[in-house]
């Protein structure tokens, strides 16, 4: 069974990556035991974001969230996936438009178990590239991202279960310094981990099963070497910054292969004008969402 840690890292585009919401892989066992196994899967979610605390002019503090993506069997326990996302913000600039694309990914999926005396040790491998169809991506000249991600999973009680996910991407920049004045440097890589718990609280066959559970973890980003050695958050000798973020949520999965998540989210910097500064929540960066993810 594949922990829903990593779900929602295919919805949303906070800096909170441990978000939750419907994980693929366990629906498709779910409404595929006792029936043929389908080579082919399509999913698709939409995710209603906005800040705990809103200002006057609300529409700013809020976005919509769109996924689209599909799996197809290459061999036992494989699959490949491709991936594509939309973002809609309330807000634009005149004559523009409020959506906006996310980066597109294309990769496999492996998924792999082991016997951990009377329990079961679950690994999923999941290496995927990254490619530029947003707008930050194109004008900083990203090529390409690639990244392996691990989630590894075990149910140490009942409908208990523990997870982890460490992460690595590299990225592949044109240039190493990002376009615009005073911009600073293109980011080189990025390395995380986050661990989480899920726990099945309620299992009926009428309204489907309820489930609760967080997680959080820490990511570093290494900026390019800049030719200016000065000691400085955007021209500093591979500056690495460091970000943490945590997440609460509650999932309900209507059916076999339809879900509805809703979680509170925060996410941001370690350091703060030099110094140690993190906050359990915080005005301008918790978050709300509200997800519906599905697949066929």
């Amino acid at each position: 069974m594949r922990s829903a840690l990593i779900a929602l890292l295919l919805v949303a585009p906070a800096a909170a990556s441990a978000q939750t919401a419907l994980a693929p892989s366990e629906v498709s066992a779910r409404a595929d035991s006792g029936a043929s196994v389908k080579t082919w899967t399509v999913s698709a979610a939409v995710q209603y974001r906005q800040q705990a605390v809103v200002d006057v002019d609300p529409e700013n503090e809020r976005l919509m969230v769109y996924k689209l993506g599909g799996t197809a069997r290459l061999f036992e326990g494989a699959k490949g996936f491709v991936r594509f996302g939309l973002l809609e913000r309330f807000v634009a600039q005149p004559d523009e438009s409020g959506f906006r694309l996310q980066d597109s990914q294309v990769g496999v999926s492996y998924a792999q178990g082991f016997a951990l005396g009377a329990k079961r040790l679950d690994l999923v491998h999941d290496v995927a590239v990254f490619l530029p169809t947003s707008r930050p991506s194109l004008t900083q000249h990203l090529y390409a991202a690639p990244q392996y991600l691990l989630t590894a999973s075990v149910e140490v009680l009942p409908d208990l279960v523990v997870s982890a996910a460490p992460n690595f991407r590299y990225r592949f920049h044109r240039y190493a310094e990002r376009s615009g004045f005073g911009a600073g440097m293109n980011t080189q890589w990025e390395a995380g981990a986050h661990g989480g718990l899920d726990y099945t609280c309620l299992k009926t066959a009428s309204v489907g099963d309820l489930s609760v559970g967080a997680s959080g973890g820490s990511t570093w980003y290494r900026k390019f070497d800049s030719r200016d050695d000065h000691d400085s958050a955007t021209s500093d000798q591979g500056f690495v910054q460091q970000l943490y973020d945590w997440e609460a949520h509650v999932a309900w999965q209507l059916l076999p292969r339809l879900g509805l998540t809703a979680s509170v989210e925060q996410g941001g910097p370690v350091l703060r004008d030099g110094i140690v500064n993190t906050f359990f929540v915080q005005r301008d960066e918790t978050e709300l969402a509200l997800t519906l993810a599905g697949a066929y």
